[in-house]
């Protein structure tokens, strides 16, 4: 199979040279094809294509020692490792090599390392194995307990690790053939990024140079290749990698000892390129592939044949280790285990061993020297001995020389190669590398490079740690492995001076020997001991008897002739340098990896670590002066951030209150302007009467001001206050005023502005046009007061000082509610804390007693109007002293009636309120002046026909004859009769809202007097004619609630009810906040355990995992708000059976709710990654650059709290998606959207920028991959579908026919028809007022019909929106007379449930509040359909109005009677439910329903209603009204049921309708609800 494969790729090779070489065939005859060698080292064994392929494992040669056997270090039971450096490795430096090695050989060694094995990269997640620094050690002179250098745990194949079976192994990251990976990259694009391209040549710096060999450099790296970059030790900081040469040893710049031999390869490699030039005629990748397999030649050869002998062994000066034969001689006699070493064999293994990588090649460490000579070229002296003139610190000043010192070197190698390449080879081959013991120089072993937090390492205790991290088991047992016999401590330590030390260190237990240290005490003269030696020479045959591409290896399509293999094996390193350097013949010694007795130059003295070294230089005694190595410094990762860190959190935090305070700053300047705004021009209005003055009232700081009108009446000596309709707001009456009348008139401004103060009532401030108009005012009302001789006093102040120093009605009503509690508490004798005026203090208390009430507060306490005859009549008789005052004894003597009396009394009351003469007796005038009375609060009126058949009916009951006297006996007999007696009896003043619970006997007053009333009400329905309609057997209930008497059962039952009523809302809200709880658990599950191998919670701890949770509820909730904002399709799911199920009416409800989530969350996903980003801006750079691997940065830069959160997409989205949030809920508050309604509507059309933003912040991949598109795509396309729907939908322009303020705060709006507006009676539109701003469109009901011409609607003002329309069409606040209402625009019609009311044999409609608007146009619309000819399936109608009052929408009671006069065929069938009675006076109300009974009974209709509709007092009873339709219809198979008003209501229904269906036999009730 293999083979074939190989045929394959030389014809791909042959295909591919055919196209792009035109003379292919000459060529075939000239040249031969060459495979190159594989540079990631796949498929260099066609067998075994993955042996020794980038990412192999460390093979193991002895079995692995894992504390747990699977993966935990070994070792955990022996000694600290720097304990172990100090008492086995240090010692005195500055001895010689005994072999006389030189420098040369020791850092050719660490470029083989380099070549052949990196397992430098940390795992990642980064594992840390550090090592705890004694007390007293150098890196601890603070003698801190908790100290530790770091120590990463290598990376290792994740599919290892996880059994005993399958323990971790440990990855090389290159490949470990010699393939001139060291040269030419770990990769093919690390290759082509160091390539000039041209003739060949890798990539000069100088072009100049291209034929001047000696004076070439490798380019910059300006394309800032990935070279290893730690921060100079000697500097402490960390520098670009654009400071270095374009290489391809990633680590070829350590020292500038390794970067020089970078540097003569990639010279001899452009040598050999040149040289090929004429052969291959300047085909650049011929040439390059041509020169490359040939310096990978040569390299070959000098490590395998030249260094590797001369580093395992050195007899003497000519006799070297002898390495085996690449191809053993047929008749040669072989034994042992390298005999199976005979040339290419593809099943030898060529992978690094555990062994090698982790001791044995560190056996170089203890030939490393502490600095290295410097030679300069040849002169008169012979020896041209040289200072080093680099910048670095701690440099010796004075006349002297001064080598390189290693430790302040590292990292700091390209100024020295720049200028002083030549002097450092001409220096290696002179510097003889340390004794060959076990001594390793402070360079190394106290004074190693190492990261910021720790910049000076132990590189012994890190070879002691790494072998312990790698899983090796002790010296001994690999000695047995390697067919070694273990050795006793005797033979182990016989090298050290105080062997008892190291012993004792391990406990005499030999078991425990590290591997590096037992190793490496073997060491002698002549080099490494019996276990190393083996190591390496096991490693090195395995490369290369397991590399197909060894040029020695014949049996390839690669091979090398016989002549070129032995021009190979003549290049030598030193003929190498020769050729590529200035070095001379003459100046450098024939082996250049020993300096023998007599070669060129000797060292003038051995180099030692002290600062001071005496040494003899060219016959003359001089001190050689050697730099200190700088000391360990720390580095705290969080240096810089901390104040950006606190400001941006900080900053932050302070934008929520900052933009509440913008709100409030917001909202109080526009109520400024809103003041200005209600600070009128007085209308000026041509007017002839001398006592009618048009101006601006100032009612106080929190009202509008309002246009009225002041009318001056001699007559009745009252001042009445109009609005421009002369509809009265308030009167002062000056009948019994006995002081003065002040006048404080305005100083400043336009002084147009006076108020009157008059005794016992509020000031009357008023604005005119200007001082004219005052003055004219002031003249008339001197003469007025004049007329009624009632002195005056003028004042004059500034209007700041009126205005603060009135008294207004809200200033006064503070004090009127206290009056009111101290006339309970009184009355009902009650405690003061339950009327909540037991912390009233003395003074408040002789005010309030003190306070006289006049006829408009009367009036209002009353709830009735202050010019009707009832309250007149009552404060006549209330004011006993005639003081035009009722004070407080008045009052309460008053209420003790109404609240205590009997009914006999309560009948005098009313009695003597009407006798004004005081003669006994009511004349048949004045009787029907009381009906009209008490009919004219009630909004009533009634005709002199009905009038007169009333009154002949309770004459009749009272056994008077026609128009007779009434006196007080008659009187009782009407009105407090046995019959009525427990009704007047029950009747008071609305005690409920003035702080009483009203209870009386158990029972809520107002509960009793339901259920009196509805004892009362039994009549027949009769027609306008008297005569009785068709019997039915409709039963229709009213019913009172009993509450429990305790409070906790109140409040249980409350819970019980609410939870009753939103069912649906409770079970889909739960089941939403267990979807949430669901998500947030599965990912803080997935971040604790799942991806714990990323690291990232390791850093951050648990509180990534509760952020992630967290955000991945903030991107179901953000995405879910799109679904509640759809509302096209909620109305069409609204139609559909759904509406059943999921309560639709609700999803605004659900926006807020699911807001208030998506808000939590956002707060714990925010102040979590304030923590996890603090976490993170103190771990080191590159730990961070595998968790966050899609962030680069350059090594230079350390990732400071400033980058996370402002240099990447997700921490700057991430702010601006927290200052989003913050303007978006603080505007959304109830206090905005009442006060910046405009600003609330602006602010939450940032939802798009945060759903931009939302998905830009996942694309930053910070963490994981994007997750918020599985969310959001969804509700996306319901939205964006939505949208569209809108946008494609018909909005006009409609001009507003007519605009009426009705009761109830209603407005009542009539536009024209747009043409081709058509709709169904039920149905709804959107609409927005051009005033108000066009895009802000609500939803309500049509309440006109399909047939009419027009459209209306009826809107209440309950919200912010609906109370500004209101004012927007209020006349009175425009000064125009000829004013023109605002035009709306219309978005419809939308339909829903009610529309299909006719499609039913019998449909029960059930309206309550301002939810009977639908059925205003239903109805209207059959009103319609009874006169045309049209048929329809529906053949009964039943409409129940549940309302609190009967003239709550009294404008419903017009269509009603509309409807009655035109149902002819009595398809319509209309009952009234009164919920709630006149609650502040009680006893008004009480008479006029006694004359409402006696009315029903005479003209078969409603006295103060007028209709022939059912008046019923309490609340329906809906179920026994559904099933008693079975028996009037008994031939209806389905009835539907349309309820619109409040949920309890409409639940009340629903429920109703499913207990009725439960019944067998009876029709099925089809309910459909609407709730406002």
């Amino acid at each position: 199979m293999y083979g074939s494969n190989r045929h394959r790729r030389y014809l791909f090779l042959g295909i591919l040279l055919l196209f792009l070489d035109p003379v292919y065939s000459q060529a075939k005859e000239e040249k031969k094809l060459i495979e190159p060698v594989p540079q990631d080292g796949f498929f260099n064994n066609l067998n075994h294509p993955d042996w020794g392929a980038v990412d192999d494992i460390l093979i193991r040669k002895s079995p692995p020692a894992y504390q747990d056997g699977v993966y935990e270090p070994a070792g955990q039971d022996r000694p600290n490792p720097f304990t172990i450096s100090e008492i086995a490795h240090k010692g005195e430096s500055g001895l010689g090599s005994a072999r006389n090695r030189t420098a040369m050989l020791v850092y050719f060694g660490q470029q083989v390392v380099e070549e052949i094995l990196d397992v430098q990269r940390p795992g990642c997640p980064r594992e840390f194995f550090n090592i705890p620094v004694p007390k007293n050690h150098p890196f601890n002179p603070d003698n801190l307990d908790n100290l530790q250098m770091p120590l990463q745990r290598s990376r290792f194949n994740q599919r290892t690790g996880q059994t005993a079976g399958n323990p971790r192994q440990q990855l090389n990251e290159i490949t470990p053939f010699i393939d001139g990976t060291l040269f030419y990259g770990p990769g093919k694009a690390w290759t082509d990024a160091i390539r000039e391209f041209k003739h060949g040549y890798l990539k000069v710096r100088d072009p100049s140079t291209y034929e001047n060999i000696t004076k070439q450099f490798p380019a910059d790296n300006d394309i800032r290749l990935p070279f290893a970059n730690p921060p100079p030790p000697a500097d402490h900081y960390l520098k670009p990698v654009n400071r270095f040469f374009r290489l391809g040893n990633p680590r070829g710049f350590e020292n500038p000892f390794l970067l020089t031999f970078g540097v003569i390869f990639f010279r001899w490699h452009n040598s050999i390129a040149k040289s090929l030039r004429t052969e291959y005629k300047d085909d650049d990748e011929r040439l390059f592939e041509e020169a490359r397999r040939r310096v990978i030649a040569h390299h070959q050869k000098i490590v395998m044949y030249d260094w590797l002998p001369r580093w395992l062994e050195i007899k003497n000066e000519t006799t070297f280790f002898e390495i085996p034969k690449y191809i053993r001689d047929p008749d040669e006699a072989c034994t042992g285990k390298l005999c199976a070493f005979n040339g290419y064999d593809s099943e030898i293994h060529p992978g690094i061993s555990q062994e090698f990588q982790t001791a044995a090649m560190r056996f170089g460490h203890t030939l490393v020297t502490p600095g290295l000579w410097l030679r300069g070229p040849e002169d008169s002296t012979k020896c041209n001995w040289r200072d080093h003139t680099l910048g670095m610190p701690n440099q010796p000043h004075g006349p002297s020389y001064r080598p390189i010192r290693l430790c302040n070197a590292f990292w700091n190698s390209r100024e020295p190669v720049d200028s002083m390449m030549d002097d450092i080879i001409r220096g290696m081959s002179s510097t003889l590398a340390e004794k060959e013991d076990n001594i390793v120089v402070p360079d190394l072993r106290e004074h190693l490079f190492g990261p910021l937090e720790f910049s000076r390492r132990d590189l012994v205790a890190i070879n002691i740690q790494r072998a312990r991290e790698h899983g090796l088991t002790d010296y001994n047992s690999i000695r047995k492995a390697f067919e070694l016999v273990p050795l006793p401590w005797e033979n182990v330590t016989r090298h050290l001076t105080e062997p008892e030390k190291l012993v004792k260190l391990y406990q005499n237990d030999s078991s425990k020997l590290d591997l590096f240290v037992g190793g490496l005490l073997e060491t002698t003269d002549s080099g490494p001991g019996p276990l190393f030696q083996k190591i390496l020479l096991d490693q090195f045959m395995r490369i290369r008897h397991g590399d197909r591409f060894w040029f020695e290896n014949k049996g390839n399509g690669y091979n090398f002739t016989d002549e070129e293999i032995e021009e190979i094996r003549n290049v030598t390193l030193r003929s190498i340098i020769l050729n590529v350097t200035d070095v001379r013949e003459g100046e450098i010694q024939e082996d250049v990896f020993i300096h023998k007795p007599g070669d060129v130059c000797r060292q003038p003295c051995q180099l030692n670590s002290n600062q001071n070294i005496p040494c003899r230089v060219n016959s003359a005694q001089v001190t050689v002066l050697s730099e200190n190595c700088t000391s360990l410094k720390h580095y705290d990762y969080f240096t810089g951030s901390g104040a950006a860190y606190i400001l941006t959190f900080l900053g932050l935090g302070l934008c929520v209150p900052g933009t509440v305070g913008i709100m409030i700053y917001m909202a109080k300047y526009r109520a400024k302007q809103m003041q200005r705004g209600r600070q009128r021009r007085s209308p000026h209005r041509p007017n002839d009467d001398p006592n009618v003055f048009a101006a601006v009232e100032w009612v106080g700081p929190n009202s509008d001001e309002r246009n009225v009108i002041v009318k001056l009446e001699r007559s009745r000596k009252k001042i009445h206050v109009e609005d421009m309709r002369r509809k009265p707001l308030r009167m002062l009456d000056l009948r019994s005023v006995k002081q003065k009348v002040h006048y404080r008139l305005s100083s400043d401004g336009l002084q147009n502005i006076v108020a009157i103060r008059v005794q016992g009532d509020i000031d009357l401030v008023i604005k005119f046009l200007d001082l004219e108009e005052r003055e004219k005012f002031k003249k008339n009302v001197d003469n007025f007061l004049v007329d009624l001789q009632i002195e005056r006093e003028i004042h004059e102040f500034t209007e700041k000082s009126i205005y603060d120093n009135a008294q207004t009605k809200e200033e006064r009503q503070k004090y009127l509610d206290k009056f009111f509690r101290v006339i309970c508490l009184q009355a009902f004798k009650r405690q003061p804390g339950q009327l909540q005026i037991e912390n009233m203090s003395g003074d408040d208390l002789n005010k309030i007693i003190k306070i006289k009430l006049t006829r408009t507060e009367f009036a209002d306490a009353l709830g009735l109007k202050p010019n009707s005859i009832f309250v007149r009549n009552m404060f006549m008789m209330v004011d006993k002293n005639n003081s035009g005052f009722v004070e407080f004894q008045e009052f309460l003597d008053m209420f003790v009636v109404l609240a205590s009396g009997d009914a006999e009394d309560k009948a005098r009351l009313i009695f003597n309120m009407y006798d004004v003469r005081r003669q006994g007796k009511l004349s048949s005038k004045e009787f029907a002046r009381m009906i009209h009375s008490m009919l004219d609060l009630s909004d009533s009126s009634i005709s002199n026909t009905d009038m007169q058949a009333l009154m002949n009916t309770m004459y009749k009951t009272a056994g008077l004859p026609q128009n007779a006297d009434i006196d007080f006996e008659s009187f009782a007999k009407i009105f407090a009769s046995d019959e009525y007696e427990s009704t007047l009896k029950k009747a008071t003043l609305g005690i409920e809202a003035l702080g009483s619970d009203g209870k009386q006997g158990g029972q809520s007053v107002m509960a009793k007097k339901r259920t009196t009333f509805l004892e009362s009400y039994k009549f027949k329905n009769r027609d306008d004619s008297g005569l009785q309609r068709k019997n039915t057997k409709i039963k229709v209930k009213a019913k009172s609630t009993e509450l429990p008497p305790s409070p906790a059962g109140q409040k249980l039952y409350e819970i019980t009810r609410k939870i009753e009523n939103y069912r649906l809302q409770i079970f889909w809200l739960s089941l939403y906040i267990l979807v949430t709880i669901g998500i947030f658990l599965e990912r803080a599950f997935y971040y604790s355990f799942e991806r714990e191998h990323a690291g990232l919670r390791r850093i951050a701890g648990y509180g990534v995992t509760v952020t992630r949770g967290a955000a991945s509820v903030m991107m179901f909730t953000y995405a879910s708000l799109l679904v509640t904002m759809s509302r096209n399709t909620i109305t069409f799911l609204r139609e559909t059976f759904l509406h059943r199920f999921i309560p639709f009416d609700s999803a605004h409800a659900m926006h807020k709710i699911i807001a208030v989530i998506a808000l939590q969350f956002t707060v714990v996903h925010c102040v979590g990654h304030g923590i996890n980003l603090y976490h993170i801006s103190t771990q080191a750079s590159s730990d961070l650059n595998c968790i966050f691997r899609e962030y680069f940065r350059a090594t230079d830069v350390l990732a400071s709290f400033q980058y996370w959160a402002f240099g990447t997409i997700t921490g700057l989205t991430g702010i601006i998606l927290t200052l989003i949030v913050i303007v978006m809920y603080v505007f959304a508050t109830t206090y905005a959207r009442r006060n910046l309604f405009n600003a609330f509507w602006v602010t939450h059309s940032f939802y798009i920028l945060l759903y931009i933003f939302m998905v830009m912040h996942g694309t930053g991949r910070l963490v994981q991959p994007p997750l918020f598109q599985n969310y959001f795509y969804g509700p996306l396309f319901i939205f964006i579908v939505d949208k569209f729907i809108s946008l494609s939908r018909n909005q006009v322009e409609i001009d507003v026919i007519s605009a009426d303020l009705l009761p109830s705060d209603v407005t009542a709006l009539k536009f024209k028809r747009p043409i081709n507006f058509e709709y169904k009676s039920g149905q709804w539109v959107r609409i927005s007022c051009a005033a108000l701003g066009k895009s802000e469109y609500h939803p309500f009901t049509l309440t006109s019909s399909p047939h009419e011409d027009y459209l209306s609607v009826h809107i209440r003002a309950v919200g912010p929106w609906t109370t500004n329309l209101r004012k927007t069409y209020d006349a009175n606040n425009v000064d125009s007379e000829s004013w023109t209402p605002p035009k709306v625009y219309v978005d419809g019609p939308f339909g829903e449930g009610h529309q299909d009311w006719y499609k039913f044999p019998v449909a029960v409609l059930v309206g309550g509040g301002i939810g009977v608007t639908p059925f205003a146009s239903i109805l209207k619309d059959i009103v319609y359909k009874t006169t045309q000819p049209i048929r329809f399936p529906c053949q009964k109608v039943y409409f129940l109005w549940v309302t609190r009052t009967q003239k709550q929408f009294e404008w419903l009671t017009d269509i009603i009677r509309e409807v009655e006069e035109k149902d002819i065929k009595d398809l319509v069938s209309v009952h009234i439910f009164i919920t709630q009675f006149q609650q502040k006076f009680d006893l008004r109300t009480t008479m006029l329903y006694i004359c409402e009974r006696h009315f029903q009974k005479i003209a078969g209709k409603s006295l103060f209603t007028g209709l022939k509709a059912v008046t019923h007092f309490g609340r329906p009873q809906v179920q026994g009204f559904l099933e008693s339709l079975h028996i009037e219809h008994p031939e209806a198979k389905q009835i539907g049921v349309f309820s619109c008003g409040p949920p309890p209501m409409t639940l009340n229904v629903d429920k109703a309708c499913a207990e009725a269906n439960k019944n067998e036999g009876y029709p099925t009730y089809s309910h459909h609800f609407e709730n406002f």
